[in-house]
């Protein structure tokens, strides 16, 4: 038997949210997320206390703050998720409101890279493989890098 349930990785991000409802829609508009299943909420407030969304074959857990139990928002997270047309996604992004940090830009280690962030001040790398790079290559670029740092 696996450690995690049949699609599941071994890790699964948690976005704590001012409003896991606003959030969870936003993530559906803007990144295209999917829903499984209808997210469970407490019978008295209302307040999601866990959402899963599906974004390619990533899974995100999604939920409101509940102070009293630890779980407040920080913000401030950075995820990078790849992508099959990251200008496409990074336009869509951008439709949907979410600020933007970088534009599209291929990178010296073979990913085209946007970076935009999400209403609760989470940074998201979008990112496509556009090409393969050799160890020496990176080696090289990486070198030409801190040089210039």
């Amino acid at each position: 038997m696996s450690n995690a349930p049949e699609g599941y990785s071994t890790l699964t991000p948690v976005i704590i949210s001012k409003d896991a409802r606003v959030a969870i829609e936003d993530y559906k508009n803007a990144l295209g997320a999917e829903m499984p299943c209808e997210p469970m909420a407490c019978s008295k407030t209302r307040k999601i206390f866990h959402a899963a969304l599906n974004i390619g074959e990533a899974t995100l857990f999604v939920c409101d703050e509940c102070p009293e139990l630890g779980m407040n928002v920080t913000g401030h997270q950075q995820f990078y998720l790849y992508v099959k047309n990251v200008d496409n996604l990074f336009n869509t992004a951008k439709a949907a409101g979410w600020n933007v940090d970088n534009n599209p830009e291929d990178m010296f280690w073979g990913d085209r890279v946007a970076t935009v962030k999400d209403r609760n001040g989470n940074t998201w790398k979008l990112a496509q493989r556009v090409r393969d790079v050799s160890p020496e290559e990176m080696s090289e670029a990486m070198k030409k890098m801190s040089e210039t740092a």
